[in-house]
């Protein structure tokens, strides 16, 4: 059976907002109440459920599904740096209907190194440094590894703004490649933030200690090596936007659950060997996001 992705998430995002206007009436905030936006997650549990879409305006669809799990090691000083150790495993399942390809499920563990330093009073640079493997577990040769980062300068510029640039290098948009970093952060009172950049643009706003709503576009994709029936070694990609629009509960402190309506955009799907390459066009899809963990 066909989810109706729009439909199960309205009913939720109505739960949702009939609970908030109802705790407002009967609840105020604390002058000294932390209404600061919440951070990344950085420990915890994120899926995302995609359903069917066209491949080519064609009756062959594909629907898709990503789980991620992140675990940080620890924090410790390191040469008068910050180094946080993270692992990550994701899975990404890709199901077709109406075509012989098959369907594929394939992982990307990553084990990231950051080293943060505070050079001064205005500027912080952090340095990234991830090993990866990127496969359906059965192809395991050279191209099913890949050491991806990134090197960024945050520079305070004023009390409630700051600018952060540099590069990194990953497989986002499908292939392994350099991309550059531009953002400019800005807090326009205590509780509504702006960040405008290349490639992440959100606005959030917390209007309770306890809840926050957000609206995002952003880039996901990824590569990865498959072995095929016929034990010849492929590269799948696939590259996409995501315009989000979502809202976070704070069920303890600095922990947050997430749940948010998403448009799939630009979406390609790529299957790559060594004497040619098959990319497709995938149409625009729905998809709910939803999310759990530790946000500093």
């Amino acid at each position: 059976m066909t989810l109706n992705i729009y439909k199960t998430t309205m009913a939720f995002m109505a739960l949702g907002f009939t609970a908030m206007v109802s705790h407002a009436t009967s609840a105020t905030l604390d002058a000294g109440m932390d209404l600061s936006i919440p951070k990344d997650l950085a420990m915890g549990i994120k899926h995302h459920t995609y359903d069917s879409a066209s491949i080519e305006d064609g009756a062959e669809k594909m629907a898709m599904d990503y789980t991620q799990v992140k675990v940080p090691l620890g924090k410790f000083d390191v040469m008068n740096q910050m180094l946080v150790p993270t692992i990550s495993l994701e899975r990404t399942a890709f199901r077709f209907q109406n075509t012989a390809a098959s369907d594929q499920t394939l992982y990307t563990l990553k084990s990231q190194f950051m080293f943060i330093e505070k050079q001064d009073e205005k500027w912080t640079r952090i340095l990234q440094v991830t090993p990866s493997f990127h496969s359906d577990t059965d192809a395991m040769d050279e191209k099913a590894f890949s050491l991806m980062g990134l090197a960024i300068w945050r520079f305070q510029s004023t009390d409630n703004s700051a600018w952060t640039m540099g590069f990194g290098v990953n497989h986002l948009f499908g292939e392994y490649k350099p991309i550059p970093l531009l953002s400019y952060q800005y807090l326009v009172n205590d509780r509504l933030q702006l960040d405008v950049g290349f490639p992440i643009t959100k606005a959030e706003y917390r209007w309770q200690s306890n809840w926050t709503g957000f609206a995002s576009f952003a880039p996901a994709g990824g590569n990865w090596r498959v072995d095929t029936q016929n034990n010849d070694k492929i590269n799948v990609a696939y590259s996409s936007w995501l315009a989000s629009t979502g809202v976070r509960y704070q069920f303890k402190p600095k922990m947050w659950a997430t749940l948010a309506l998403t448009q799939s955009v630009a979406r390609k799907f790529n299957l790559d060997d060594s004497d040619s390459s098959q990319e497709v066009d995938v149409d625009n899809g729905g998809a709910i996001i939803l999310s759990i963990g530790f946000h500093p």
